[in-house]
């Protein structure tokens, strides 16, 4: 466990004194004899500012108390979450997955930690009149991974600096438990969708870790056969793509071996939902919450929801064949389906997730492209950002896909992130204030005003692993490194500096890593040095 000092006080009533002391690092050892401390007298309380997200709790030293000992803790991704009522008050607040919300009793000369969740604020209440706490220190007892960040990005452009490190860092805090959650505050789940841009995030940060593949491990256990995992069909598909994917930086085939009857077990539950003009029909067509149909809905987003899992469909199959072929398995089964899908007719109407997913199902229409673009930034998705990103360069819009990561991603830091949200629209920023601000009058809050579906209000999300995409975006494209077959034996580097004058990316392998440094020459072309173990051949 290590510990965050507050580096603000945020807010405090009338009855608090010496709260600054709060932010004075001492030693963490209650005594007798303190002399620092801060008082909260009476009915009252102060929100401490910890600077950036965290995940884990708070610890709180009390040197003395007189009369009632309760306290209510209120932990806060934005300052107003702090201050919000739980929906059982009439709020959007809650203590979904984990509590951040409660009451305690302190003690005199005590040394207790309260919480596990992710937050950056913290809110004390001092519940009734006649009560006085004098605090030595509180501080955040933090519990991030702590393992070494082998995959690097940096380049001339410090915002796309700051992307690349906040989106790493949202990466990092999801490493918890020996699995990968899709959030700290909520949702504290395997939810194998959700997982595939976290483990590809992983990759470029990491190199291979056992959570990806415990993940898989974890959802097959969970999910026995005709059941779809997560509930979600298109759940099933993502785990294929993922365990292909896996296995192309992982490399071991006699471990894989275990994968063989689930994944040609999905692909014979998945044969009856392929039609033969190649469009599906699973119960539940879901891509991501922007663009999920619900009834009532125009019938454009429901073909668009259809389309989407369809094209969903023909990738997981494509990876899944692939992955049975060096195997040696009968892939007659996959053969078929993907001779079905090749008929598919789909015009997508709004949706660029869904328009992304096209071009990487091999649909690299004018329409897909009008819709990817249409917009610039706008309708962009935390979730399927690295799909969209990549389908956009994929037309050589190289320039328009990094200006869009730059205003999309750029504007949750413009309100104060420091780790990157479960779902952000550009339109939330009009009139806003910043998430470590408490709103004025006339103001929006980014946090209480916003969210949709289930993520209404202060139940969103401000730190979501599936919106870390950007980070192997920057490696796969702009970069431009990309693995071919499995093992990461033969990596091949075609860069698309999109504007940008000097890249330097380290990516991680399993013989090493692998340096490679872009630097734009005035006569227009790039020079591109690397440096790499002697197992990996390197094709510029």
């Amino acid at each position: 466990m290590k510990y965050s000092y507050a580096t603000k006080v945020l807010q405090c009533g009338n009855g608090v004194e010496n709260a600054e002391t709060l932010l004075k690092e001492k030693v963490l050892q209650i005594g007798l004899g303190e002399s620092e401390l801060c008082v909260l007298r009476g009915k009252t309380h102060i929100i401490l500012d910890f600077g950036k997200e965290l995940s884990g709790g708070a610890r709180i030293l009390t040197y003395g108390i007189q009369g009632e000992k309760t306290v209510r803790l209120r932990f806060g991704e934005s300052a107003s979450e702090t201050c919000a009522a739980l929906t059982s008050e009439g709020g959007t607040a809650t203590n979904d997955h984990s509590l951040r919300d409660f009451c305690v009793d302190l003690q005199a000369y005590s040394d207790m930690t309260f919480g596990g969740t992710g937050f950056r604020f913290l809110r004390i209440d001092s519940l009734d009149e006649n009560s006085v706490f004098t605090i030595k220190t509180v501080v955040a007892a933090v519990d991030t991974d702590t393992r070494e960040e082998l995959g690097s990005f940096e380049c001339d452009d410090p915002l796309v600096n700051q992307i690349w490190n906040t989106a790493a860092y949202t990466l990092r805090l999801c490493l918890q438990n020996g699995f990968i959650w899709d959030g700290i505050k909520r949702d504290r789940l395997v939810w194998i969708g959700d997982l595939y841009p976290e483990m590809r995030t992983a990759h470029c940060l990491f190199g291979d870790i056992p959570e990806t593949v415990r993940c898989l491990d974890f959802a097959q256990m969970q999910t026995p056969l005709p059941e779809w995992i997560n509930r979600i069909p298109p759940y099933s598909l993502w785990w294929l793509i993922i365990m292909a994917d896996e296995f192309v930086v992982n490399g071991d085939k006699e471990a894989f071996a275990k994968y063989l009857p689930y994944a040609k077990g999905l692909i014979e539950q998945i044969a009856p939902h392929v039609s033969e003009n190649g469009i599906t029909s699973y119960s539940h067509n879901f891509i991501d919450w922007p663009s999920n149909y619900v009834a009532g809905d125009p019938k454009e987003k429901e073909e668009d929801c259809i389309a989407g899992v369809t094209y969903l469909t023909k990738i997981a199959v494509e990876k899944t064949k692939w992955f049975l072929s060096l195997y040696g398995e009968d892939v007659r089964l996959c053969n078929e389906l993907l001779n079905r899908l090749s008929k598919m007719d789909i015009h997508v109407n709004d949706y660029k997730q869904i328009a992304a997913l096209g071009v990487w199902a091999g649909d690299v229409s004018e329409n897909n492209k009008e819709v990817l673009l249409r917009g610039g930034a706008k309708g962009l998705s935390t979730f399927m950002s690295y799909p969209i990103l990549t389908a956009v360069a994929k037309y050589g819009e190289y320039d328009t896909a990094l200006s869009m990561m730059k205003e999309y991603y750029g504007g949750m830091l413009s309100v104060g992130a420091t780790t990157f949200w479960e779902d952000f629209d550009l339109a939330w920023l009009e009139g806003c204030c910043r998430l470590d601000e408490i709103p004025k009058e006339g103001q929006k809050d980014i946090h209480g005003d916003y969210g949709a579906f289930c993520y209404k209000g202060f139940r969103h999300s401000f730190c979501h692993g599936w919106s870390a995409g950007v980070v192997p975006y920057l490696v796969e494209t702009v970069a431009g490194i990309k693995t071919e077959g499995a093992g990461m034996r033969r990596i091949i580097i075609t860069p698309h500096l999109s504007g940008l004058k000097h890249v330097k990316v380290n990516v991680p392998t399993a013989y090493g890593t692998v340096t490679v440094e872009h630097t734009l020459k005035e006569d227009g072309k790039v020079d591109t040095k690397v440096s790499a173990p002697s197992e990996v051949e390197i094709i510029i």
